[in-house]
C-alpha cells in the first residue's frame, strides 16, 4: 500500500482531500467511501454508530439531533461544547472525530495509507485556533506538517503557473468564514502581502437569513416558533441551505416548513433574498477595503491584477456581480473549482514539506510557453512567504501611566518566520511576558495568549536582554530570549489562569508598591562632559541632544543632576538641579574650547556632597586623550572606593583602556557619533533600574 502525504482543506461546511503525483506533477483530489471530492464536515454519532459527511447531512436534513455542524468556526473556544451521542465535544474534538473518519474513508477508498498531512485554516484564525486545528489532526492520526491558510494555499494552486508578474486578492467565502488576502506572484515566487477576513461570517449567515425569514412567515401563519422544536429547525437549516444553492441557478425558490402538525411553504425570490442580505456582501467588501488600507500608498480595486474567487459561497451570483462592479472585470474561478482548490494548494505545499522541492506541470492557472506547450515549473519552500494574520504584543505599562497597554512588536501583514525583538535592561533574575494578540492599544480588546517566565539572568546585576517573538510557519506564536551577549536564556510557556481584569488589577497593584519604593530611592547623577576643543561641531551638539536623550528617560522627581564641564579647568553648569528648565540651560550653555588638562574626578571629590539616601552616579563623555590619565585614574578610583558608579563613554580618539580604568566594571564604552544619544537612553535605563522598581516591561 502507498504511503503519501495529503493537504486537507478542513471547511466548515465541506472538506476537501488531495495528494500531489510526483510522477505527473499534478494534483490529485482523492475520493470519499462515496466517490465524492467533497465531503460535507457533519458528525453523527449514536448508540455507537459515528458517520460523517453526506450520511451525516441526510441525518441532519432529517432533524436529527446527534448531528453537528458549523463546528469549525468555534474552534479554540472553551465555551463551545455540544452534546452527541452522550458524549460532550468541543469544537477541536469534533473536528478531531471528522478527520479521523474522513482518514480511513479516503485511504480505504483510494488504497493509500496516509502518513502527513498539511491541514489549512482561515487566514484570520489565531493562535488559540490555529493550535486547535493543529491538535484536531494529531488526534485524528496525522502527523501534522504545517497549518496553512486557505487563501494562501488557494494562491499557491493557482498562482504557481509561469504566468510572470501579478497582484492577486483571493476573496475565500466559505461556509462559515470568510478571508481576503492579497499577493503578489513573480513566476514561481508568491509573497503574501495582506489579509484580513472574519472567522463568524460565511454562507451560514445567508442561511440564517433565510431561516429568519421563514421562521417568521410561519409564526405568523400559525403563531408557532419554529426554533423551540430543536429537530423542526434543525430541518428547516437544512432546507434554507438547499434553497440558498437553488437561488444560485433559479429565480425563486420554494421552502417548506413542518412543527406542531402545521406545514407551510414559501416563496423566496432571489431578489428578495440579495436584497436582504446586501449588508453581509457589504460587511466582505469592507473588509476588502480595510486589507487595501492595511497597505497604504493609495492601493486599492485598480491595484490588482486578477481576483480569485474560492469557497463554495461564491457561487451565489451576488458575489460575482458585486466583485466585478467593483473591480471592473470579472473574477476569476479556477476550472470551476471554488470548493477544491483550496485543497490543491494544501496538497503542493505538503510535498513542499517533505521534499523540499516541487516539480509541477502549470496547467491549473493555463500557463503555456509561447509554442503553447504546458509550462513546467520547479518551485521551492522559499519560493513561498506568507504574512501574520494578527499584531503581536506584550502587555506593558504605558511611559509615565498607571494603564496597561498592548505593546505591539509585530503588526499585523508582517513576514511569517521572522523575529522581532525589544531591548530590555533587567536588574532582577525573573521577567514575565505576557503575550498579546490584536489590533488595538487596549488589552481588554485584544486576545491574552500565554505567559513566558525568562530566567537565567543573574541578580542584582544589569542584564540587558532582548525578548524575541515570531510567528512559526503555522502562524502560531513562538518566543525566546537571549542576553545582549548572545547568550539564550530558560523560556517558560506557561497558561494565564487568570482573566485579563484579574492580571491588570494585580499588576496596578504591584506597580504602585513599585512605585512607593521607587519614590524613596534617589539617584544623584553628575554628568563629567568634555569640552575641549576637539569636542566642537557635530561631537558637541550630539553630545547635548544626548544629555537631552538621557533626561526624557529620567524622573527627575527622584533625580538631582549636575554638570561639570572640563576642558584645561572644570565649571560646574548645574548642581543638584530637579528643575528641567534649569538643567536644559546648563546643557545649552556647554561651550568647546581649551585642551583636557583638568581632572574632573577630583573637582567632584572636593566640591560635591554626596547623597546618603540614594546612588551617586557619574557619566563621563570625552572625545580624546586627557594630559594626566594617571591622576585622573587615581581620582576615579577614590571616588569609586566611595561607593560611586561611573559610567565612561567615548567617541572620536577616546582610549578605550583609559575609560575602562576610570569607569566601575563593564560601564566603559567606546561608541560611533551616531549612537551616542542611544547609548546615554541605554543608561538611563539602566539607572532607573537600579534605583528600583518592577521589572515588569514599561513602554520607553
Amino acid at each position: 500500500m502507498k504511503t503519501i502525504n495529503v493537504g486537507i482543506d478542513l471547511g466548515t461546511t465541506y472538506s476537501a482531500v488531495a495528494t500531489f503525483d510526483e510522477a505527473t506533477g499534478r494534483v490529485n483530489i482523492l475520493k470519499n467511501g462515496i466517490g465524492e471530492e467533497i465531503t460535507p464536515s457533519v458528525v453523527y454519532m449514536e448508540n455507537g454508530t459515528t458517520l460523517i459527511g453526506q450520511e451525516a447531512k441526510d441525518e441532519q436534513a432529517s432533524g436529527n439531533i446527534n448531528t453537528v455542524a458549523f463546528y469549525k468556526s468555534m474552534m479554540g473556544d472553551k465555551n463551545f461544547v455540544r452534546g452527541i451521542g452522550g458524549k460532550q465535544f468541543d469544537a477541536e474534538g469534533l473536528s478531531g472525530v471528522f478527520l479521523s473518519e474522513l482518514k480511513k474513508q479516503v485511504e480505504a477508498a483510494n488504497g493509500v495509507q496516509i502518513s502527513g498531512a498539511v491541514i489549512t485554516c482561515p487566514a484570520y484564525f489565531n493562535e488559540a485556533q490555529r493550535q486547535a486545528t493543529i491538535h484536531a489532526g494529531e488526534r485524528a492520526g496525522f502527523r501534522v506538517l504545517k497549518i496553512i491558510n486557505e487563501p494562501t494555499a488557494a494562491i499557491i494552486a493557482y498562482g504557481l503557473t509561469g504566468g510572470g508578474k501579478k497582484t492577486v486578492m483571493v476573496y475565500d467565502l466559505g461556509g462559515g468564514t470568510f478571508d481576503v488576502t492579497i499577493a503578489k506572484i513573480d513566476g514561481t515566487r508568491v509573497d503574501v502581502i495582506a489579509t484580513n477576513g472574519d472567522h463568524q461570517l460565511g454562507g451560514r449567515n445567508w442561511d440564517k437569513v433565510l431561516v429568519d425569514e421563514i421562521a417568521d412567515r410561519f409564526e405568523e401563519e400559525y403563531g408557532v416558533n419554529i426554533a423551540s422544536n430543536k429537530e423542526d429547525y434543525t430541518e428547516l437549516t437544512v432546507r434554507c441551505e438547499k434553497a440558498k444553492k437553488q437561488l444560485t441557478s433559479a429565480a425563486q425558490a420554494t421552502i417548506s416548513v413542518r412543527s406542531e402538525g402545521y406545514t407551510g411553504s414559501y416563496v423566496i425570490t432571489r431578489e428578495e433574498f440579495e436584497d436582504k442580505t446586501r449588508r453581509l456582501m457589504a460587511q466582505t467588501i469592507l473588509l476588502t477595503e480595510q486589507c487595501f488600507d492595511d497597505l497604504g500608498g493609495g492601493f486599492g480595486w485598480n491595484s490588482l491584477d486578477e481576483i480569485v474567487l474560492v469557497g463554495g459561497s461564491t457561487r451565489m451570483p451576488q458575489v460575482f456581480d458585486t466583485i466585478k462592479e467593483k473591480f471592473g472585470k470579472a473574477p476569476m474561478t479556477i476550472g470551476g473549482k471554488v470548493d477544491t482548490i483550496v485543497a490543491s494548494g494544501a496538497a503542493m505545499q505538503a510535498h513542499l514539506c517533505v521534499a523540499g522541492s516541487i516539480t509541477l506541470s502549470a496547467t491549473g492557472g493555463g500557463a503555456r510557453t509561447a509554442g503553447g506547450a504546458p509550462v513546467t515549473l520547479t518551485i521551492s519552500n522559499d519560493n513561498i512567504r506568507d504574512v501574520t494574520s494578527h499584531s503581536l504584543g506584550m502587555l506593558a505599562f504605558a511611559r509615565n501611566s498607571t494603564d496597561l497597554v498592548n505593546s505591539i512588536i509585530i503588526k499585523k501583514n508582517s513576514k511569517v518566520g521572522e523575529p522581532y525583538g525589544r531591548d530590555y535592561n533587567i536588574r532582577g533574575d525573573k521577567l514575565e511576558v505576557y503575550v498579546m494578540q490584536g489590533e488595538l492599544p487596549s488589552p481588554y480588546e485584544c486576545t491574552l495568549l500565554y505567559k513566558y517566565e525568562v530566567t537565567g539572568m543573574q541578580k542584582g546585576k544589569d542584564n540587558p536582554l532582548t525578548v524575541f517573538f515570531q510567528y512559526n510557519q503555522n502562524g502560531v506564536v513562538d518566543v525566546s530570549c537571549s542576553l545582549k551577549n548572545g547568550t539564550p536564556l530558560h523560556v517558560k510557556k506557561m497558561e494565564v489562569k487568570e482573566t485579563i481584569d484579574e492580571l491588570i488589577e494585580r499588576l496596578k497593584r504591584e506597580r504602585a508598591e513599585a512605585e512607593r519604593k521607587m519614590r524613596e530611592a534617589q539617584a544623584d547623577i553628575t554628568f563629567f562632559i568634555d569640552v575641549s576643543g576637539s569636542m566642537s561641531g557635530s561631537r558637541l551638539t550630539e553630545a547635548k541632544n544626548s544629555i537631552m536623550g538621557f533626561l526624557s528617560q529620567s524622573d527627575l522627581s527622584r533625580t538631582k543632576i549636575s554638570i561639570i564641564a572640563f576642558e584645561n579647568y572644570c565649571t560646574w553648569l548645574c548642581t543638584e538641579e530637579k528643575n528641567a528648565h534649569s538643567i536644559s540651560a546648563g546643557v545649552g550653555s556647554l561651550t568647546a574650547n581649551g585642551g583636557t588638562g583638568a581632572n574632573p574626578f577630583a573637582e567632584y571629590l572636593q566640591n560635591k556632597r554626596l547623597s546618603s539616601t540614594g546612588k551617586n552616579i557619574i557619566v563621563a563623555l570625552t572625545d580624546g586623550e586627557w594630559f594626566y590619565e594617571e591622576p585622573a585614574i587615581e581620582s576615579a578610583n577614590l571616588v569609586k572606593e566611595k561607593g560611586v558608579i561611573v559610567y565612561a563613554i567615548g567617541i572620536g580618539d577616546a582610549n578605550e583602556e583609559f575609560l575602562r580604568k576610570i569607569a566601575s566594571k563593564g560601564t566603559a564604552k567606546k561608541v560611533d557619533l551616531s549612537e551616542l544619544t542611544k547609548t546615554f537612553e541605554e543608561i538611563a535605563g539602566t539607572i532607573a533600574t537600579e534605583a528600583g522598581g518592577s521589572d515588569f516591561p514599561t513602554l520607553i
